[in-house]
């Protein structure tokens, strides 16, 4: 909880005050460029700010819960539904349950779950660093606020949701146990755990991230598929130890509404269409409170 916490005000403030900050910062770049000769080619390399890391971030926050008219959200819900009602879920759990094959075949996905949603970012950046490559500094920085909206949005569903889990993981913490019952019906609302539960962290982070990339690499089909083949993967392997078959699918939706909203935001400003955003955009300095509008 106080994680969750600690992440809402760090975006929150960082949100309102990094663009303020950013606007002048680029009033100061246009000033000089407009005095700058043309034998400005001899110029150190000079990287993005890391200020574009919170680009956007509070529109793509509540973007994602308007991406395709908040269909996604809809359809995690729906989608739960329909696999608890119809035994989806208590099948597949018990099929998993019956065969220890498929339980160890999901093991290495949960701990490379956990570890690629930090580490491809960080990875990205510093590659781009030392490439002086602008986008892969650009995606490293996305799939950062990625990451931190998927952790903002989906832990709160967790802590409400209270959902009981399938009881298959063995080594973690000890809980795989033999039901008679369906407890796939089972909701502790507001149980304040924002670890296990609706819907897949796990999923919901794999799919956020291939759904950015597949947003600023737009024309690389290769790599769209790579990315969303791994987030699939994940989804799957969740299945097998930790999650409900519909938590993988409503992570995946949710993650996916996450992902494009903030991939299409670094791609305009990739494209250079940040130009025609006249969204207003909210400030918060030590010493003043303001509204943003370009004209």
């Amino acid at each position: 909880m106080k994680k969750f916490l600690f992440c809402a005000v760090f975006i929150l403030f960082f949100g309102f005050y990094l663009p303020a900050q950013e606007a002048a910062e680029n009033a100061d770049k246009i000033n000089a460029a407009e005095k700058t000769e043309e034998g400005a080619d001899s110029a150190p390399y000079s990287p993005p700010k890391l200020s574009l890391l919170f680009h956007n971030i509070g529109w793509n926050l509540l973007g994602s819960f308007g991406y395709n008219y908040s269909a996604n959200f809809i359809w995690a819900g729906l989608g739960t539904w329909v696999f608890i009602e119809t035994g989806i879920d208590w099948n597949w759990r018990n099929t998993v349950y019956d065969n220890t094959w498929l339980s160890n075949m999901g093991k290495p996905g949960l701990y490379i779950g956990y570890s690629v949603p930090a580490i491809t970012p960080i990875a990205t950046y510093t590659i781009g660093r030392i490439i002086h490559d602008e986008k892969l500094q650009i995606t490293g920085m996305a799939l950062t606020q990625t990451l931190m909206l998927t952790l903002l949005i989906q832990s709160p569903l967790k802590m409400i949701s209270g959902r009981a889990t399938p009881d298959l993981v063995t080594e973690l913490d000890h809980t795989r146990r033999e039901h008679t019952s369906d407890i796939s019906r089972e909701f502790n609302w507001f149980s304040k755990n924002a670890i296990a539960g609706w819907p897949s962290g796990h999923t919901a982070n794999a799919f956020s991230a291939a759904a950015t990339i597949s947003e600023i690499y737009h024309d690389n089909l290769l790599l769209k598929i790579g990315v969303f083949t791994y987030a699939a993967c994940i989804g799957f392997g969740v299945t097998l130890d930790v999650h409900w078959a519909s938590e993988a699918l409503a992570g995946a939706l949710i993650g996916y509404a996450i992902g494009k909203t903030v991939g299409r935001s670094y791609r305009r400003l990739l494209e250079k269409d940040d130009v025609n955003d006249h969204r207003p955009n909210l400030y918060v300095t030590h010493n003043s409170v303001g509204v943003i509008i370009k004209m």
